[in-house]
């Protein structure tokens, strides 16, 4: 079940490809050179592929609605891993195919938050045996599909591991929800 189309995805698809073939035998019908048809017809083409694509992500905007709430987050000592919780919700009006939630981890001590993915070692670190030509991550992301099939008003708990790594300071969560 291809749950991805609905009725007005395939109705933009319908009217693109009409018109792009009524404007396809307007062309064929002019009587001009063969060549400047040739020309046309590729424009023709090249724009209605880019209307399908426009268009296929204008409906999904409005068809596909899913809310991301309640995401809890737990640490776990003895393991080094951090436990997130949540839901999703489908309060649009459209079943969706995929939901799919992404959630990074940024380490609170590191110049992440300034836009660098990584950070250098500090000289202690080196003096307790740290290569200082190593770089360290400044933030984790992780991606799970947590619902397939997600009817209209339905809510989807969820649960995701990831490991802390070791060299965090503290973290700040980022979470988003990813339709597909």
């Amino acid at each position: 079940m291809n749950t991805y189309m609905t009725f007005w995805h395939y109705g933009a698809l319908i009217v693109i490809v009409i018109a792009f073939l009524a404007l396809t035998l307007v062309t064929l019908q002019q009587s001009s050179k063969s060549s400047a048809k040739v020309s046309i017809i590729i424009t023709y083409l090249l724009t209605s592929i880019g209307m399908i694509f426009g268009s296929l992500l204008f409906i999904d905007s409005y068809t596909k609605k899913v809310t991301l709430s309640e995401v809890k987050d737990r640490r776990f000592l003895p393991t080094e891993k951090i436990f997130f919780t949540g839901s999703v919700y489908n309060n649009g009006d459209y079943t969706v195919g995929t939901v799919s939630v992404e959630i990074k981890i940024i380490n609170k001590e590191s110049i992440a938050k300034e836009g660098e993915p990584s950070f250098q070692s500090n000289a202690f670190a080196e003096m307790l045996g740290d290569d200082p030509n190593t770089y360290k991550p400044s933030y984790l992301i992780t991606t799970e599909i947590v619902a397939t099939n997600l009817k209209p008003g339905q809510r989807k708990n969820f649960h995701i591991t990831m490991p802390h790594p070791p060299h965090f300071q503290g973290y700040s969560v980022y979470s988003r929800v990813i339709v597909e």
